[in-house]
């Protein structure tokens, strides 16, 4: 299997300005609410506690709500069954793809249940246990394809988080896509496109294709006067800083 590539890029420094020098402002957006469901830190020093098995459960609301469970990074042997091979059905879109940014590179296998606008509402809010809203096959995919001794319930919805995301922007000779996320005194920007397997192309020729789009991808942002951050991912940023926030309430 030949799996597509997303590549990111994180951008650091003034996300107004940015937004500014590749022409989104005043554009038409996409505008949601995110949330990130994590057991409720025990102490200080605790870390997100389905982060670092490497499970992430995202919550989205807008003109439609959707539910993620994903899985990143991952290895290919964990994925069994039908969990192999992406696929499509009623219930379910699961799809496996490689991240790539900057020198980081990693495969995410993900399962997403779409739902009607603001179905999910409740499952946000204080108190409320997000494992409920899960759907079967997204349990079946966790016992499944997670590692023993993960406790995936009892978890609390972390956030909102506010993203607006601008499509179809010029980097260059490139159109991606831009995402601004902001929470409390936290505001991220990340660009990022996707390389998808093209009839009979070998798995060489998709990554080698990759490697040079991401290649151009970072030069064309350099000369915008934009500067690329190569620290954690924006879903690592914000999870931090939503777990400090709930050891202070």
């Amino acid at each position: 299997m030949i799996t597509p590539i997303e590549i990111k890029v994180n951008l650091e420094g003034d996300v107004a300005d940015a937004l500014t020098r590749l022409e989104c402002t005043g554009r038409p957006a996409i505008d949601r609410r995110i949330w990130f469901a994590e057991p409720r830190p025990a102490g200080p020093d605790t870390a997100p506690t389905l982060l670092s098995s490497r499970i992430v459960i995202r919550l989205r609301s807008g003109e439609n709500d959707d539910l993620t469970v994903k899985l990143r990074p991952c290895l290919h042997s964990q994925l069994v069954g039908r969990w192999t091979t992406p696929f499509t059905d009623d219930a379910l879109r699961y799809r496996i793809e490689e991240d790539w940014s900057s020198e980081r590179r990693v495969l995410s296998a993900s399962a997403v249940s779409e739902r009607p606008a603001g179905s999910l509402h409740d499952a946000t809010m204080l108190g409320a246990d997000v494992t409920t809203a899960l759907d079967p096959a997204q349990r079946q995919f966790l016992v499944s394809c997670t590692p023993p001794g993960v406790a995936v319930d009892r978890l609390s919805a972390m956030g909102p988080i506010s993203s607006t995301k601008w499509t179809e922007v010029r980097v260059g000779d490139l159109e991606v896509d831009a995402e601004r996320w902001r929470i409390a005194d936290l505001d991220l920007l990340e660009l990022s496109l996707r390389v998808t397997p093209e009839h009979s192309e070998s798995h060489t020729e998709v990554r080698n294709r990759a490697i040079d789009r991401q290649r151009r991808f970072e030069t064309a942002v350099r000369r915008r006067g934009l500067h690329i951050e190569t620290g954690e991912t924006k879903t690592q940023q914000v999870l931090a800083a939503l777990t400090a926030r709930s050891i202070r309430r």
